[in-house]
C-alpha cells in the first residue's frame, strides 16, 4: 500500500505555527483512545504502569488530561478494573469479548492492536459518524497539546486509512489516527491470522506518516525506572516554572 511522508505545515493555525501554544487544540470529529492495556513489565513490580503516580497523579491521568480536550470524547482501554481508572470520568473499557477469548486460549494478551480495535468498536457504537479514531499509550505523559490539529491538517484527500506520527527515525505505532471502517479487518487480523505488529496491520492499507516538527520530547515512552525517574524531573520542573512565571 501507498507509504507517504506528509511535511507540509500550511494549514496549521495561527497560534501554533507561532510557538505561542496557551493549550489544547481540538480539531476534527475524532474520538479518542488511551491504551492503558499493556503490561508494562520493564518497570518491574507495583502497581499498573499507568496507575503509577507522576507528580501526584497516575500517569494515564496525565495523558487523559492532554489528549480529551483535542477530541469529541475519549475513552480508555484498560483490561484491569482498577478504580483509579474509574477516577478518570471518562469510558474505561477492556479488549472486545472475542478479543479476550483468544488471549485466554493463547495464554497473552494480543497486544496494542487489540486495544485499537476496541476503540474501533466503542466508537462505532457511540459515535458511528465520527469515521476516526486518535489512539495514544497510557506512558505518554508529555502528548502534545496540539496533536490533533496537526494530524487533521494533513488528513489530505484521499485521506489515507492510517495516519502515524514518526518524529527523526522512530514511528509511533500506537500514536496515529485509524479510520474506524477497517475495524472487520482488524478483528480478521487478531483472531484468523495471528497478525500482532501494528505496523504489519497498518501496512495492508492506505498508510500514511506525519513527520514530527521539532524535539522528540514530548513523545518520551515511559516505560523502565530511568524513564520513570526522567518523566518526574520534567514535571517538577514544568510545575516550578509554571510558579515562577505567576509570581
Amino acid at each position: 500500500m501507498a507509504d507517504k511522508t506528509l511535511r507540509n505545515f500550511a494549514s496549521v493555525p495561527g497560534p501554533v505555527r507561532s510557538g505561542a501554544l496557551l493549550g489544547p487544540v481540538r480539531t476534527g470529529a475524532l474520538v479518542g483512545v488511551v491504551l492503558a492495556g499493556g503490561e508494562g513489565k520493564r518497570m518491574g513490580p507495583g502497581l499498573l504502569k499507568p496507575l503509577r503516580r507522576l507528580a501526584g497523579r497516575p500517569m494515564v491521568a496525565h495523558v487523559v488530561g492532554r489528549l480529551r480536550p483535542q477530541v469529541m470524547d475519549l475513552v480508555v482501554v484498560a483490561n484491569e478494573p482498577a478504580a483509579a481508572f474509574r477516577a478518570l470520568e471518562v469510558a474505561v473499557i477492556a479488549d472486545p469479548a472475542d478479543v479476550r477469548r483468544a488471549a485466554r486460549r493463547d495464554g497473552r494478551k494480543l497486544g496494542p492492536l487489540a486495544g485499537i480495535l476496541a476503540g474501533m468498536d466503542w466508537a462505532l457504537a457511540h459515535h458511528p459518524h465520527a469515521g476516526w479514531i486518535l489512539t495514544a499509550p497510557a506512558d505518554v505523559p508529555f502528548l502534545p497539546l496540539d496533536l490533533t490539529v496537526r494530524l487533521c491538517g494533513h488528513m489530505h484527500v484521499p485521506e489515507p486509512d492510517v495516519l502515524m506520527v514518526r518524529h527523526g527515525r522512530r514511528r509511533e505505532h500506537t500514536i496515529a489516527v485509524w479510520s474506524v471502517k477497517l475495524a472487520a479487518d482488524l478483528r480478521r487480523a487478531l483472531l484468523d491470522e495471528g497478525v500482532r505488529r501494528v505496523e504489519d496491520f497498518a501496512r495492508r492499507h492506505d498508510f500514511a506518516e506525519l513527520a514530527w516538527p521539532g524535539s522528540a520530547a514530548p513523545f518520551l515512552n515511559v516505560n523502565t525506572p530511568t524513564e520513570f525517574d526522567l518523566a518526574s524531573k520534567r514535571l517538577a520542573s514544568s510545575f516550578r516554572d509554571r510558579k515562577l512565571s505567576k509570581r
